[in-house]
């Protein structure tokens, strides 16, 4: 009989890296909701991150090109690219953090001390 493997299931309020298991690629992710006016500043991450977005409309910035996005995009990042948005249309948004080098943490990361 096939030994079936127990899938894992990650509640967004109260994960942690370690309950990941090691085979995944994800180490974090959430669910953003922005009003129009809203930014994110310039910053990066220790890790790849992408964002789904669901509904809504903005202006991205990564890797010092800018693009408008919407619904059904997803916006790719690379460990250690800067990044930002401003939301034009009320968003909701997934975001994805990749696989977490040794010491990395999960969070803003600023180029610039004063930010």
């Amino acid at each position: 009989m096939k030994e079936l493997r127990r899938m894992p299931v990650i509640e967004v309020a109260k994960q942690k890296v370690e309950e990941f298991p090691q085979w995944s690629e994800i180490n974090h992710y959430g669910i953003n909701h922005l009003k129009v006016g809203q930014e994110v500043p310039l910053h990066y991450h220790a890790c790849n991150e992408y964002w789904i977005i669901v509904s809504g409309r903005g202006v991205c910035t990564t890797e010092g090109d800018t693009y408008e996005i919407g619904p059904g995009d997803l916006v790719l990042t690379k460990e250690g690219d800067e990044h930002s948005l401003i939301v034009t249309e009320e968003m909701t948004a997934v975001y994805i953090y990749g696989v977490l080098p040794p010491g990395g943490s999960i969070g803003y990361l600023y180029r610039n001390k004063e930010e």
